[in-house]
């Protein structure tokens, strides 16, 4: 069936509208629409419904609390948006605002492009786009809402200045501010200090970035960051003195100590990195091995070297979780990945491209035939009910969703229908060469993820949606009265915020709430809640989750 030219060429035989449609089907497939996932999404649309209703942009509100754990400037976007449309449906808030992230996604796909298409390598920017849609972290990092997506869009803006300043010192300085600029969005000022100290230690490696461009590049783009950033800590230390000190201490506070050990920190970080950022960690090494000392003669090339190794030492140094830290590498993975694509010989190509045929064929195949089971014994049939599911799959989905009633949609049918026929397409051409055994593999990968969320997403999201729990809590809470919760910042306080207009007041003294009569608390052992102080009046949890949901009342 399929066939190889042993014969090397460097001249790319995918059309770009080939790559334009696999780019696009891929990006739409973040703009699906779904309830809030954790761990970041409620809280995403929970802040932009407090800055709409309450009106402060500065110090932004989840329930009655100050959110302090992302940046203000983060909700902006959205919230000005919708502001801009006169937005209020809560449906429709929440659909806007997964647009504008896909919107987002898109603009660091161009990005990656532009910077690609400048390396040492011919036509370079179509194999970075693919090798980065096909990387497990990047497909990570789009899939959910979270402010990760456009820390990379800062990552590209930052890299494409550096890549234009000897062309546009001028402009380039200002695309290096842009850059500093949402990479300071971080939870912590990681990036925006590695990203500095990358500033400091190009000249000093290497007589390229010795020059007056480079310096009036990074004076313009360091300065106009600085006031920036300056005046937004003086406004916000005016509008609120208190969240301010919170803000700083949280955004100031890079290393976590907890039981914490640099050995067990660096192998947990390698175990990560070993499906985090496949397929690209098996180019990057071909790349080194051809390359070798040579690699540094591409510039940009050398600054995603050295991103990759600090992120790398400074995630295991930081005791953080690796993936919090670490994600930006899989931009670097990607360019570095991408040079040497056209070298690799033709028994790996082969090789490489009949697994990735044998595993997303195989995976596709297993989606298609679970749906086809579904809509043999599910069709109308309310699966949460297990008792009266006559077979394994829908038991299965009876046991982990939540008010969860099968429909067959024709729609849905369609679009899996039409990804499986381009898949095809893809895998039956001749002559694949290394860019083509890329595409191949970049059309799987997308092939699997659309192909679930047109199928399997109603399903999927009926297990993992909030929003029953929330329903069925509501007749035992009067909304009218205080409303108390345990800690701050909770996912329950976005839950109950989002979707019935509850306020809860954070607690901090053992559940001990004397300022309100009734609760709602979230935990995994119900000894915290003492009986004799407390009555439980109703509890609900995910089938999926440990973490139980109860409203207690003062006896």
């Amino acid at each position: 069936m399929l066939t190889y030219n042993s014969t090397p060429k460097v001249k790319r035989k995918d059309p770009p509208w080939l790559l334009f449609i696999l780019a696009l089907i891929w990006v739409l497939g973040t703009a699906f629409f779904h309830s809030p996932w954790e761990p970041y999404e409620p809280f995403v649309f929970a802040v932009v419904k407090g800055i709409m209703h309450s009106n402060s942009w500065l110090v932004p509100y989840v329930s009655s609390a100050p959110y302090l754990e992302i940046q203000p400037f983060y909700f902006w976007i959205y919230a000005a948006v919708i502001r801009l449309f006169g937005i209020t449906d809560i449906a429709i808030i929440a659909n806007v605002i997964r647009v504008i992230n896909t919107l987002i996604i898109f603009a660091v796909l161009v990005m990656v492009g532009r910077i690609g298409s400048g390396l040492s390598s011919y036509k370079n920017g179509r194999t970075v786009i693919l090798i980065l849609i096909s990387s497990i972290g990047f497909i990570n990092t789009a899939y959910q809402l979270s402010p990760n997506i456009l820390i990379l869009l800062g990552l590209c803006f930052y890299l494409y200045a550096l890549q234009k300043h000897r062309e546009l010192p001028g402009i380039s300085g200002w695309l290096l501010f842009i850059g500093l600029l949402l990479l300071s969005i971080n939870f912590t000022c990681e990036f925006i200090l590695i990203a500095g100290l990358i500033l400091i230690l190009l000249p000093i490696i290497d007589k390229h970035w010795r020059s007056r461009k480079y310096f009036v590049t990074c004076a313009i783009g360091v300065f106009l960051f600085l006031v920036i950033f300056y005046l937004y800590c003086i406004q916000l230390q005016q509008v609120n003195n208190e969240f301010f000190i919170q803000w700083q201490s949280r955004y100031t506070s890079l290393l976590e100590r907890h039981e914490y050990n640099f050995w067990v920190s660096i192998w947990q970080t390698i175990k990560l990195l070993v499906w985090y950022v496949i397929p690209s960690w098996f180019l990057v090494m071909w790349t080194i091995y051809r390359r070798r000392s040579a690699i540094f003669s591409d510039k940009i090339i050398q600054v995603n070297i050295l991103l990759a190794i600090i992120l790398f030492l400074f995630t295991g140094i930081s005791g953080k979780y690796p993936e919090s830290a670490i994600f930006p590498i899989v931009i670097a993975f990607a360019f570095i990945a991408s040079i040497e694509v056209d070298s690799i010989r033709i028994t790996i190509v082969s090789l490489l491209n009949w697994f990735s045929i044998f595993i997303f064929g195989l995976i596709g195949t297993v989606i298609w035939l679970l749906y086809v089971i579904l809509n043999i014994s599910g069709s109308d049939t309310l699966v949460n009910s297990a008792s009266s599911a006559d077979n394994f799959v829908v038991k299965y989905i009876a046991k982990y969703s939540q008010d969860y009633l099968y429909r067959f949609n024709v729609w849905d049918f369609l679009l899996a229908g039409l990804i499986s026929m381009i898949w095809l397409f893809m895998i039956t051409r001749r002559h694949i060469r290394g860019r083509e055994m890329i595409t191949n593999w970049a059309s799987g990968v997308t092939f699997v993820i659309v192909l679930f969320l047109s199928l399997w997403l109603p399903a999927f999201d009926s297990a993992l949606t909030f929003k029953p729990i929330v329903n069925h809590s509501l007749k035992y809470i009067d909304k009218d009265s205080c409303v108390a919760t345990n800690g701050d910042n909770g996912t329950q306080i976005a839950l109950w915020y989002y979707y019935a207009d509850i306020s809860l007041m954070p607690s901090f003294i053992n559940l001990d709430f004397s300022l309100c009569n009734q609760a709602v608390v979230a935990t995994e052992d119900i000894s915290i809640i003492d009986k004799k102080q407390w009555k439980i009046m109703w509890h609900g949890k995910r089938p999926i989750d440990r973490k139980v949901y109860y409203v207690i009342k003062h006896k």
